[in-house]
């Protein structure tokens, strides 16, 4: 959430092509619902016979019906039972699909499932397949039109690799290593798709990020809480709103021990969106442990490698290494995003500009 994420041009679009495939399923469902399904006959006519045949494949006879497939006529069947709310529903869902396009509008929110939870199960069934099919088999290019071939998860991930190199959109940690066909970035949903099951698959709700954040501390963590208007407003995005160039990172020394520190996010803007960071991805313990193991080792630990390369025999004293942390600083403000690491570096070398310049003058000598 703190650096700006997104996919290329073209692989958006090809993913949107599918995300619009299961938006108007979805809707199909909702407002004009089959009674039955015992071919492909209504698939094909619907939704024409590529589109439509793949469907089918993934639903089948009643001899042979998937888990999908029944969930498609269970929803079809809570339709029929209820179709004036279904309609509703329809239009919520519609109306939050296009939630990257209007992110800052005032009053923009989220309708569904907050409006009619009744049927968050109903869509999950539906809506939850998609993205498992992006992680197994993906997507071939006939029944989506897609221009560039087929597209699943390890297309995705590695799209996001090549404009994040190596850095956490969320965190600014390292993302992990790239082995020869897998990628070691998850692939997080900004909206959980247990939550907002309409939302899997959508191009502005995919991201990269480290095992760590996905995996340990967001998990289904919601910083936009039910996604109303205050809650979208009180947190970052990292496509539409990231938080890099809004939070204000600073450390000071631990009052506790003098050679350790304590680092602290604020936005000074809107302060509740560095609130909801902190509390979704736990930072500001996070940065100050990572940066303490390495002050654990000398306080000097971050500038020492500028000192090595100054120049053998160096003789360090106040001003030449207030230059060396100057110099130290403004490298890492131009590698942020791109050097893993770089936000909490920066607080902390300031701190040590500030208050600990006496103790890295005395280790560099």
């Amino acid at each position: 959430m703190l650096h700006e994420r997104y996919l290329p041009n073209g692989l958006s679009e090809n993913l949107g092509r599918v995300y619009s495939a299961k938006l108007r399923l979805v809707e199909w469902l909702l407002r004009t619902p089959p009674i039955e399904l015992n071919d492909n006959t209504i698939l094909v006519r619907h939704f024409g016979p590529e589109l439509g045949k793949w469907l089918w494949d993934r639903i089948r006879r009643a001899e042979t019906r998937t888990t999908f497939g029944k969930a498609v006529l269970a929803l079809a069947a809570q339709a029929h039972a209820n179709p004036a709310q279904a309609s509703l529903v329809a239009d919520a869902i519609v109306h939050d699909s296009q939630f990257h396009t209007q992110w800052d509008l005032v009053g923009q929110e989220l309708r569904f499932p907050r409006l009619y939870p009744d049927w968050l199960d109903g869509i999950r069934d539906i809506a939850i397949p998609f993205y498992d099919w992006l992680a197994s088999t993906g997507f071939e290019p006939e029944p989506f039109a897609l221009t560039d071939g087929r597209i699943d998860r390890a297309t995705v991930m590695g799209a996001f690799r090549s404009q994040s190199p190596s850095v956490c959109g969320y965190c600014d940690g390292p993302l992990g290593e790239r082995g020869s066909q897998h990628e070691a970035n998850d692939c997080d949903h900004f909206f959980p798709k247990s939550q907002w099951p309409h939302l899997a698959i959508h191009p502005a709700n995919l991201f990269s990020a480290c095992k760590g954040c996905n995996s340990t501390w967001k998990l289904a963590r919601v910083p936009m809480g039910e996604a109303d208007a205050s809650g979208l407003n009180n947190t970052y995005h990292p496509m539409l709103r990231p938080g890099a160039s809004s939070v204000v990172v600073s450390a000071a020394i631990s009052p506790t021990n003098s050679r350790q520190v304590e680092i602290n996010i604020t936005d000074p803007t809107v302060p509740r969106r560095a609130e909801t960071l902190v509390a979704t991805l736990d930072l500001e313990c996070r940065w100050a442990n990572s940066v303490n193991d390495v002050l654990d080792r000398g306080i000097s630990m971050l500038v020492a490698k500028s000192a090595r390369d100054k120049s053998y025999g160096w003789q360090p004293d106040a001003d030449s290494v207030r230059l060396l942390i100057e110099d130290d600083i403004e490298w890492k403000r131009a590698q942020l995003g791109k050097e893993e690491r770089c936000i909490r570096h920066i607080a902390v070398l300031e701190c040590m500009y500030r208050d600990l310049l006496h103790e890295v003058i005395a280790e560099l000598a």
